[in-house]
């Protein structure tokens, strides 16, 4: 059989109104005979589909791609077997043989259930044909076609959608030996097939049972598709990646290439430039996002598509406190002024906030009771993740530095001092500096120790 080709060639702009042959089927070389056109088969352009598209009988004619019926040039008469095949319609029942070429069966009127009925009505249909880099296409042929009113081929188009007919084709001449003789003919395809990388076309023969049948049927042969070149006008196909779960690391995440995950296909641009939002290396923070990513090809036609890509950060924040803190309040003092340093709490991807226990936020720093002080630090990231420390602060009371008995060290035991040792009566504990006996108590024996003191001028 003869290779079916297709021509796509890259003409520059000076030759876009040339007119072009891109899509042609010569349906092959050699003396084949009963070979079903549901059977062949292109390389190039595909098989080719047989459809009934009304009443078919029991023994209905049928397509064939054979020599049967020679694919003779314009002008010249129909024959049998040579070297050319054609498609064709004709007869395929036990009484009259297989693949008589061009000549069909119609049974005998009133014999139908006899001999056999022999109405038909089939459509033989192409290949999907891409036209869509071309404009004002249009199809020519060779072919012959006889029958009667009744007994007729058309030719119809696909656009995708849809098939319609496109034209009822002439019968051709007869010539003197009552063969048919072979017409060329050219058809305009309707403006949907331009751009439009769909385009099918078909053939569709039907016959009734009178018996009355007017060799030859139908054979057409080199097909060809012409057009000009336009505009690609098909954007890119494009598929994402399925929706995406990522946890965070170390790091929290900078955006991965998605771009080289995405299936993308044009008919024309085999590169075309795919770009993704947000772009690689982009630093994305916990929750969810919506990556797109765009195709476009050469001629600016673009297509997108997008999916949901999920953060979740699982890993919690790490906080170090500062030391404990010692200090000394000022004798005679209930409390110190400490500053606590902020301590220092990194994250793999953001801290949004830090507390503590003393101030709930902001600087920790302000007046301290005697004794030991807990601040707790808390400190939380955007995936709810958290981490805590502390901090104890020591407030002592710093030793007595002035003469024995004078309490607010005025350089006198004076009744100023006698209030104070009164206020502390009863005070037990090494915070009681009016515990004149040192025995961690303040009582009578440092009353009386005081009345000995009373009226001292210090120092001594």
């Amino acid at each position: 059989m003869k290779l079916l080709f297709c021509l796509f060639c890259v003409f520059t702009l000076h030759a876009k109104a040339q007119v072009v042959e891109f899509w042609s089927e010569n349906f092959g070389s050699g003396c084949n005979t009963g070979t079903l056109a549901a059977d062949y088969f292109s390389f190039t352009n595909g098989p080719w589909t047989i459809t009934e598209t009304g009443v078919n009988a029991d023994v209905a004619n049928t397509w064939f791609v054979s020599a049967a019926e020679n694919g003779n040039a314009a002008g010249q008469c129909g024959s049998a077997c040579g070297s050319d095949p054609s498609l064709h319609i004709g007869a395929y029942n036990s009484l009259l043989g297989s693949d008589l070429g061009a000549s069909y069966y119609e049974g005998l009127e009133g014999f139908c259930g006899f001999f056999g009925c022999g109405a038909t009505d089939k459509r033989v249909e192409s290949g999907i044909i891409d036209c869509s880099i071309f404009i004002n296409n249009s199809i020519s042929f060779n072919y012959i076609e006889g029958g009667n009113a009744l007994d007729n081929a058309s030719l119809w188009f696909f656009d995708g959608a849809n098939w319609s007919i496109l034209q009822d084709l002439p019968k051709t001449e007869l010539c003197p030996d009552g063969q048919g003789q072979w017409t060329s003919i050219t058809i305009a395809l309707p403006q949907s097939a331009n751009n439009n990388p769909n385009v099918r076309f078909a053939f569709r023969w039907q016959n009734n049972d009178d018996g009355v049948a007017t060799d030859p049927s139908f054979a057409v042969d080199d097909i060809g598709i012409s057009g000009e070149y336009g505009e690609d006008a098909i954007p890119p196909s494009i598929s994402c990646p399925a929706d995406t779960v990522i946890y965070s690391e170390d790091y929290c995440y900078f955006m991965s290439d998605f771009e080289s995950l995405t299936v993308v296909d044009d008919n024309l641009d085999l590169f075309p430039s795919i770009v993704q939002s947000p772009a690689v290396e982009t630093f994305l923070y916990p929750g969810y996002h919506v990556v797109l990513v765009t195709a476009t090809d050469y001629s600016g036609n673009s297509n997108s598509c997008s999916f949901n890509l999920t953060l979740i950060d699982d890993d919690a924040p790490i906080i170090e406190c500062p030391p404990a803190i010692d200090v000394q309040a000022p004798f005679g003092s209930t409390s110190a002024d400490v500053n606590i340093p902020d301590p220092v709490a990194t994250d793999n991807c953001e801290i949004l906030e830090l507390t503590n226990s003393y101030n709930t936020t902001g600087p920790v720093s302000g007046l301290f009771p005697i004794g030991t002080t807990e601040v707790i630090y808390l400190v939380s990231d955007a995936g709810g993740n958290f981490a805590e420390c502390m901090v104890t602060v020591t407030v002592e009371v710093a030793p007595q530095d002035c003469c024995l008995g004078d309490l607010n060290c005025d350089g006198a035991v004076s009744v100023a001092d006698m209030l104070i040792l009164i206020s502390q009566f009863g005070c037990v504990g090494p915070q009681c500096y009016a515990d004149l006996d040192d025995d961690d108590v303040v009582g009578v024996t440092d009353l009386q120790l005081f009345n000995t003191l009373y009226g001292t001028i210090c120092p001594e």
